[in-house]
């Protein structure tokens, strides 16, 4: 089975009925398919979820450096629901290269509490019984899709983030005080 939990940091009960919704589509071609979504919270996973697993990979995109200010609480639950040996926590992050006092800004507008670096992020990963196997830039990608998103903002004159937002995102991993990566940990 594939659980996708939302953080209820990051996505909203709403975005959890939209993807049931595109899932019963995909079940029309796909009638074996075995998904499904909960709303939940990182920081404590919920028991429905905890009595599917253990889990062969968990999967985060773009929300865990909300939590790099209790980035052990999110990693011991994490690996507790992880095989052990073999389980694999996969996930997106924003990871620093400056020091934290020149990265305020891109912490105002990102709502960071702090930003670990890679190396930070690995000893975390140490400290819950995750081996930190892999971290793969994503840089490039980061500053074309944040510059793509702004754009699209501005010309559809959607309402959502500030168009501030994506510079600051383009601008500080352009800039090398920021890195985007894929963060791979496998279960001890």
């Amino acid at each position: 089975a594939v659980v996708s939990t939302q953080s209820t940091g990051d996505l909203a009960e709403s975005h959890v009925t939209r993807a049931t919704q595109n899932l019963a589509r995909h079940r029309e071609h796909n009638p074996d398919l075995k998904v499904q979504f909960h709303c939940g919270s990182y920081y404590e996973i919920p028991a429905e979820v905890r009595a599917l697993g253990p889990f062969t990979h968990v999967i985060m995109q773009t929300s865990i450096f909300y939590a790099h200010h209790r980035i052990d609480d999110v990693l011991r639950e994490v690996s507790g629901v992880l095989q052990t040996g073999s389980g694999q926590l996969v996930t997106t992050d924003f990871l620093r290269r400056a020091p934290l006092e020149e990265l305020g800004e891109f912490m105002r507008l990102n709502s960071m509490g702090t930003v670990l670096s890679v190396e930070e992020m690995g000893a975390a990963f140490e400290r819950n019984g995750l081996t930190f196997t892999q971290a793969e830039t994503l840089d490039d990608h980061c500053v074309k899709c944040n510059i793509a998103k702004r754009n699209k903002m501005v010309e559809l004159g959607l309402v959502g983030p500030n168009p501030a937002f994506f510079a600051a995102r383009e601008e500080f991993v352009r800039d090398g005080k920021i890195t985007f990566q894929i963060v791979i940990g496998k279960k001890k």
